[in-house]
């Protein structure tokens, strides 16, 4: 994949059907002579120090190149394959830049050098990764509604407005009754600039555009700038919780909406894990006639925010754990919604989601002797104590989990419309209550004393 400001500052490291298949055409049985890997080295020295935009950096990664190669230390490697490998890693260590790559791939880099107009070539390089990438619907992996009205997105990847534009819009007018909105990018390792800016334009505040960063292009010296947008197709979150859901595998374009949103929506919150660290956006160019080279390749110029994360990644606003992320940032969502309702009944209706996640969340534990306490019938239901956990059994049907929100008070399993609370009189469980949603309380006695 061919990375341009120009359509996208940040990629998504991916090795694209045709790149992988030409892997089964490798020249396997072809020595890689001394020569050669000297020849390959020295122009890949010439294309870091002209491309790479960081010139202390490219004369650390040339001179510890030549050093290793002086050495011998790839002497032993006259696999085309395998040599490219041990490049890789050496590229990464010395530049302490994971979005480094070299690559062997004769067949693309024989299409590349075909194509003498950078643009057009990344433009069906995308066009073809897109054919795979609507397979997984453009990175929109899920959509959901959680307890309490929070809208739920999963997204996996940031893909190229002109392919996904349509699913975006659909995602984000998906949550126009939200009263809380989580993204979830703990599983995204990057993608398309154009996707980040769009969809960060639904939560920007500012009315007009935001310009983020200028950046150039060190191979062509052209200019990009990265921004959002002024009008989106429906209704803008710049009112309500936003939480995004990050994790040491959030990488390059999910680390840059996730940190952009800090800065242009007052109630955005990270939560998880500090990200992998990877902002430098890269280019494709041929070494040779038979590799690939991924090296970054675009300057600052200017930036409105300070958003640096390469080598350090974005730290979280509330550190936890990557897989306890989601059920933190629901609970904190809750709890602040909570808190600023002004009217009684909204506060009641938050106030009953969180009890019901916080059961699951953050389970109450009680003794086993106050658990059994309770099982008995109550008319036409039935309160089971079964290897230390209670169930609801209504009219001899499917028995239900209970889950403890208070001493008496039970949320019931997959039964989110009414929760359970029992009574005592004079030290004894008298009835089970259950109450509704919409507030109504239905007393069951119980029959067995």
């Amino acid at each position: 994949m061919i990375t341009s400001h120009k359509q996208s500052r940040y990629k998504h490291i991916i090795l694209i059907g045709f790149l992988i298949c030409s892997l089964l055409f490798a020249q396997q049985g072809t020595i890689l002579t001394k020569t050669q890997q000297k020849e390959i080295i020295a122009e890949l020295c010439e294309k870091i120090q002209n491309i790479y935009p960081f010139p202390e950096i490219a004369e650390q990664t040339i001179s510890g190149l030549q050093t290793y190669y002086e050495e011998g230390k790839y002497s032993a490697y006259t696999d085309r394959s395998e040599f490219a490998n041990y490049l890789t890693i050496d590229l990464e260590h010395l530049s302490n830049d994971t979005h480094f790559r070299f690559s062997f791939n004769p067949e693309v880099a024989v299409e590349m050098k075909k194509q003498k107009n950078h643009e057009v070539l990344e433009e069906s390089l995308t066009a073809y990764e897109a054919e795979i990438e609507k397979w997984q619907n453009y990175g929109f992996k899920e959509l959901k509604i959680m307890d309490g009205g929070i809208g739920y997105l999963d997204l996996r990847l940031f893909f190229a407005t002109y392919y996904a534009g349509e699913v975006a819009v659909a995602a984000m007018n998906f949550f126009t009754n939200c009263n809380a909105v989580i993204i979830d990018l703990r599983y995204n390792g990057g993608g398309w600039d154009d996707m980040v800016n769009f969809l960060l334009s639904y939560f920007v505040e500012s009315r007009g555009e935001v310009i983020f960063n200028v950046a150039q292009y060190t191979i062509d010296s052209s200019y990009y700038a990265g921004k959002t947008i002024s009008y989106v197709p429906g209704k803008r979150f710049t009112n309500i919780p936003v939480y995004v859901l990050i994790s040491r595998s959030t990488a390059s374009a999910a680390e840059a909406f996730s940190s952009k949103i800090k800065y242009i929506n007052s109630h955005a919150v990270l939560v998880g894990e500090t990200s992998a660290g990877a902002e430098n956006p890269i280019s494709r160019v041929v070494i040779g006639d038979e590799f690939v080279l991924s090296i970054p390749s675009w300057r600052a110029v200017y930036q409105k925010y300070d958003t640096d994360w390469e080598g350090i990644g974005v730290k979280p606003d509330i550190e936890v754990a990557a897989e306890k992320a989601l059920d933190v940032a629901h609970i904190d969502a809750l709890r602040k919604l909570s808190e600023t309702a002004v009217e009684e009944e909204v506060k009641e209706k938050y106030q009953w989601a969180l009890d019901g996640v916080l059961a699951i969340g953050e389970p109450v534990s009680l003794p086993e002797d106050v658990l059994q306490a309770y099982a008995g019938n109550y008319g036409i239901r039935d309160i089971h104590f079964e290897d230390g956990v209670l169930y609801y059994q209504y009219k001899k049907r499917t028995k239900r989990r209970m889950l403890p929100v208070r001493e008496d008070y039970f949320v019931v399993e997959n039964y989110d419309f009414f929760r359970v609370r029992f009574t005592k009189e004079k030290g004894r469980i008298t009835s089970l209550d259950e109450i509704f949603t919409d507030g109504s309380v239905m007393r069951n006695t119980r029959t067995n004393k």
